[in-house]
């Protein structure tokens, strides 16, 4: 199995405050890895860095075979010709939805395609056609998203992303701005491609959801990574796991 990401190293401060320390980790090709741990363990960040949003201090990060940064003297330097590469692979749906107000759902999702992509708007809005009846909302292609609910407006951005074919899919916290009954509508749609096997790390405080769709998960605190592995959810061996499980358990 190719691998997708090889992470080897990551350290990120901002400041003085050091988020990141040497997160190592690879996900495979096919692969569904959750990332759980407490609000500010550093998560969301390395979902960031990632994605580009933010640039690393140190550590080395391969994309489907793309070298983005490699650590030289303990500074990560940046490989330019591969960073619009590495960006086309990779897709992040964020917790806040991030949808244009002022544009349709359907230009929302077929912006990106022809300003980056350069699709016509033909092949753009086919494929954000066939993309908005996957998530079921054909029908309100021409609304805006101050009409939808936040469950719809999280499809749309799930639509968005899917619509750049990135090679995997980041989620960060994207039930977290959502009620019970809005969450298990955007927990079904990423069941459904966990299911076609797409490539997917979901940064997520849904215990339930994280376990059922995980192949591995990942247990960050305090900027690192305390365990990892198919086992954390039904028999951690780190203390820190085990009390964060059960807290949900208990809350449960």
């Amino acid at each position: 199995m190719s691998r997708m990401i090889e992470l080897r190293g990551l350290s990120k401060s901002f400041g003085e405050t050091s988020v990141l320390r040497d997160i190592s980790f690879d996900i495979d090709k096919g692969e569904v890895m959750s990332i759980i741990g407490p609000s500010g363990s550093g998560k969301s960040t390395m979902l960031r860095i990632i994605t580009q949003l933010e640039k690393a201090d140190d550590g080395t990060l391969t994309v489907d075979g793309d070298r983005l940064f490699e650590s030289h003297d303990g500074a990560a330097v940046y490989n330019k010709a591969n960073e619009r590469r590495v960006g086309l692979k990779t897709g992040l749906v964020f917790q806040s939805f991030n949808l244009f107000p002022h544009f349709s759902v359907l230009r929302n999702v077929t912006e990106a395609q022809r300003a980056v992509l350069k699709r016509s708007r033909d092949e753009a809005e086919a494929k954000a056609m066939a993309l908005l009846a996957k998530m079921g909302l054909e029908d309100k292609a021409k609304m805006y998203p101050w009409q939808l609910s936040g469950g719809q407006q999280q499809r749309v951005s799930i639509a968005r992303a899917l619509a750049m074919d990135p090679a995997i899919l980041f989620f960060d916290e994207p039930t977290s701005a959502l009620d019970p009954e809005l969450t298990r509508e955007i927990l079904h749609v990423i069941r459904a491609l966990a299911e076609e096997k797409m490539t997917m790390a979901v940064v997520t405080h849904e215990m339930n959801f994280a376990r059922a769709i995980s192949d591995r998960a990942v247990f960050m605190d305090g900027g690192v990574i305390v365990e990892e592995g198919v086992e954390i959810f039904t028999d951690p061996k780190e203390e820190r796991t085990r009390k964060f499980i059960s807290s949900f358990e208990s809350d449960g």
